[in-house]
């Protein structure tokens, strides 16, 4: 069975810049992740509410895990939901899973968020990274490829 890429300059041309924006999105959220990673402030928050959210866009279905909390830095006072550092979503695939990552996060607890003091308002709850932004890079890249074999091939 043969793929066929793009035909055509302006295919040929979209689908490189497809690819090169996707790289780009995927390096641009490795940077912001390793950067709330790497100056993370630790500070004491409330959780307020918690929940599991289901997405069935795109091939199947996945689950998110979300924990609302509020937290004071430098005087001022916020409220975050994001489990994870960076803009990616970290997706499980069964509710199960997904509500796994909020265990020991209860409304009315006190927990240690972590504070990217240059985004003040973006605190997360897990102090861990994701290769998210390497499998979104990977798929720019095959993009770009594709791409660039079909500008070749004609």
């Amino acid at each position: 069975m043969e793929v066929n890429g793009p035909s055509g300059t302006l295919q040929i041309a979209l689908t490189i810049l497809v690819g090169l924006a996707t790289i780009g999105y995927g390096a641009y959220s490795y940077s912001e992740q390793s950067s709330a990673l790497d100056s993370a402030v630790e500070v004491d928050a409330t959780i307020t509410a918690t929940s599991v959210t289901e997405d069935s866009a795109g091939k199947g279905v996945h689950y998110e895990a979300h924990a609302t909390f509020n937290y004071t830095y430098e005087g001022e006072t916020y409220t975050s939901s994001n489990v994870y550092p960076g803009t990616l979503p970290r997706e499980f695939d069964t509710r199960e899973e997904a509500k796994s990552q909020l265990e020991g996060y209860e409304p009315g607890d006190t927990v240690t968020a972590y504070v990217p003091p240059d985004s003040p308002g973006n605190a997360y709850l897990k102090h861990e990274s994701s290769n998210k932004p390497f499998f979104v890079i990977g798929f720019g890249a095959l993009f770009v490829l594709v791409g660039v074999r079909s500008a070749f091939k004609d």
